[in-house]
């Protein structure tokens, strides 16, 4: 991660002794890790000699899940930063990298899309994001709904017209494009509509996703009034649509109160490992948004440290509500004092209420239970399923960690392994991974062996391993395993497609046949669909990468163009197809470029003309 550049790591090794008196009173971060290099826990101290003092002191005085977590710790990594607010970032950024298996965690929280707002532009666009970055632009997120995030940028299309391509498209156009005909954009690049109304739109939206839709109203009625009193007819009635669709989106929202109260209620329930967090977001009264998130605890964690660290992982310090409601008797007041020093903003915090508050705490607490009860009721199904697995299939342990290998290559060339994970039946998108091999010709054996050995070298491993191919690609991945003395450690099967309209087949160690299920089987229906993602993973991620390789191929064959002057003209423009695009005045503006150099690429991609 870029971000740890600027900080100073300092690693111990535990097996020798730590005297804390060496270790700085400064603010840092700190890691705990097992003898393999295992991430097990991230925190953050204000003064960090204070905080990791208390982790060597009497055992009993230690938590459960502290005391089980130091014995496993073998080295210690601390990282000083210059405030206590950096520190709480760094430990955020660095529990989303490393996953620790002791802290409590957001589930898939690197999943959920953003809506980022590019104001830094002359005509700033919006656009749909993973990552919140610090580069000035406004974000608004997390949607947990996909459902959520298509209706809003839907409603914002029809009424703000804001354009969604990127800079490197709009530099390159000398007309509109479709969204403008079918009036979804206002087409700024060809000068359709000028900054200042631009920006007056997005200053439009910025309320509207704040929450603020009947400021946004008022100042359309307003407008639309102006242009009636000046006989604009035409714009009158282009307003009044407007104003209908907003209203139109804001009746299918239940109201908890005439007041124009902002606020975020969470509720958060817990059974065993699982728990689910339910956030009801506010704005002027209105429900505006729900999101259901999973968060990764243990049975250890007590509900007030679960609540604190999900507010802090949730919020990471922006968009953050005037007032967060919670249920009441959760957390104490230091907890409260503490959030607001480490967040640098006032929040009111309520616990309990009455009235319409009550109404939002007894809807959130209906939403968690209901979400608690599907997960719990996946997790059972889930456990029946992978019995009859183990049973089936002979499997030395329930597979809760199943991973699935296929190859993708054309004839031998930009071969790769593609890797996908699945945990307690559940796609795991963490543990995709895909690795580059050799290019020695298409051999399937050889490319089944090389990615066994290089994920087997990476742990935590896996129940099961299914591989895409019969007996030959079984047999290379067994040879893998037992190279690396790992054979009794995972359990591997195959799956073969179906030919001659003999059905799939499932190969197992140790038996001549292969497995005949019936194609309703469970067991067999699962393997499919292991088998079928790693495969659309690996066609994926291969289709990027020819596409990659193609376009730097073009590049490559201008004379004077290398590697480093392929990734300015792609930084610079974005894409190929924006060099392409590109007029000779742009391509001379590149800084770094040569003017001569500048001239081949505009003529090489005009050759044709």
């Amino acid at each position: 991660m870029k971000e740890l550049k600027k900080y100073s790591p300092l690693k111990y090794d535990l097996k020798k002794g730590l005297d804390t008196h060496f270790l700085s009173s400064r603010p840092g971060v700190y890691c705990f890790y097992s003898e393999d290099g295992i991430c097990l826990y991230v925190g953050k101290a204000k003064d960090l000699r204070k905080r990791l003092s208390s982790y060597f002191r009497s055992q009993e005085r230690l938590t459960p899940k502290t005391r089980i977590m130091m014995k496993k710790a073998s080295f210690l990594d601390c990282f000083i930063t210059a405030t206590e607010k950096e520190a709480l970032i760094l430990e955020a950024e660095l529990i989303n990298e490393l996953r620790p298996r002791y802290n409590i965690r957001l589930r898939d929280d690197k999943a959920y899309p953003l809506l980022r707002l590019g104001i830094k532009n002359q005509f700033p666009r919006l656009s749909i994001v993973r990552k919140r970055k610090s580069d000035g632009a406004l974000y608004f997120g997390p949607f947990t709904s996909s459902n959520a995030l298509r209706q809003t940028l839907n409603i914002i299309s029809i009424v703000f017209k804001l354009r969604t391509c990127t800079d490197s498209s709009m530099k390159g156009r000398s007309r509109p494009c479709l969204k403008y005909q079918i009036e979804r954009c206002s087409a700024p690049c060809t000068g359709k509509i000028s900054k200042d109304d631009y920006w007056k739109e997005v200053m439009r939206v910025r309320e509207f996703l704040q929450g603020r839709s009947s400021q946004v109203i008022k100042g359309l009625k307003r407008e639309m009034e102006e242009a009636a009193r000046n006989l604009e007819f035409e714009r009158a009635a282009l307003l009044r649509d407007r104003i209908a669709a907003i209203q139109g989106l804001l009746e299918k929202q239940y109201v908890f109160s005439k007041t124009k109260v902002d606020l975020d209620c969470v509720f958060i329930l817990k059974e065993g490992t699982e728990c689910v967090s339910v956030v009801l977001k506010v704005r002027e009264g209105v429900l505006r948004g729900k999101e259901i998130v999973g968060v990764e605890i243990d049975y250890e964690d007590d509900l007030e440290e679960i609540y604190m660290e999900f507010l802090r992982l949730y919020y990471r310090l922006s968009n953050l509500p005037p007032e967060i409601l919670l249920p009441s008797d959760i957390i104490k007041a230091h907890s409260f004092k503490l959030f607001q020093e480490e967040s640098g903003k006032k929040i009111k915090f309520s616990l309990g209420g009455k009235g319409f508050r009550k109404k939002i705490l007894e809807m959130a607490s209906i939403n968690a239970k209901e979400a608690l009860s599907k997960l719990l009721s996946k997790k059972e199904e889930w456990q029946e399923r992978a019995a009859l697995l183990k049973g089936v299939i002979g499997l030395s342990s329930l597979p809760n960690w199943v991973e699935g290998v296929d190859i993708s290559n054309i004839q031998g060339n930009f071969p790769i392994g593609s890797l996908v994970c699945f945990k307690n039946g559940r796609p795991f998108k963490e543990g995709y991974r895909h690795y580059n091999l050799g290019s020695d010709g298409p051999d399937d054996y050889r490319m089944i062996y090389e990615v066994i050995k290089k994920r087997l070298k990476r742990k935590p491993l896996p129940d099961l391993m299914i591989i895409d191919g019969g007996k030959g690609q079984l047999n290379m991945a067994l040879k893998a395993a037992n190279d690396m003395s790992l054979l009794n450690q995972v359990d591997f099967i195959s799956i073969a497609k179906e030919r001659e309209g003999e059905g799939e087949k499932i190969y197992i160690p140790g038996r001549e046949e292969p497995l005949d299920l019936s194609k309703e089987s469970q067991v067999l229906r699962f393997c499919q669909m292991v088998r079928d993602e790693a495969h659309r993973f690996g066609i994926k991620t291969h289709r990027s990468i020819r596409l990659k390789k193609g376009l730097t191929t073009s590049l490559s064959e201008i004379d004077g163009i290398g590697q480093k002057r392929q990734m300015l003209l792609l930084r610079h423009f974005g894409s190929v197809s924006g060099i392409k695009k590109a007029s000779l005045n742009e391509l001379l503006a590149v800084p770094g470029l040569p003017k001569e150099v500048a001239k081949r690429v505009y003529e090489y991609f005009r050759k044709g003309d």
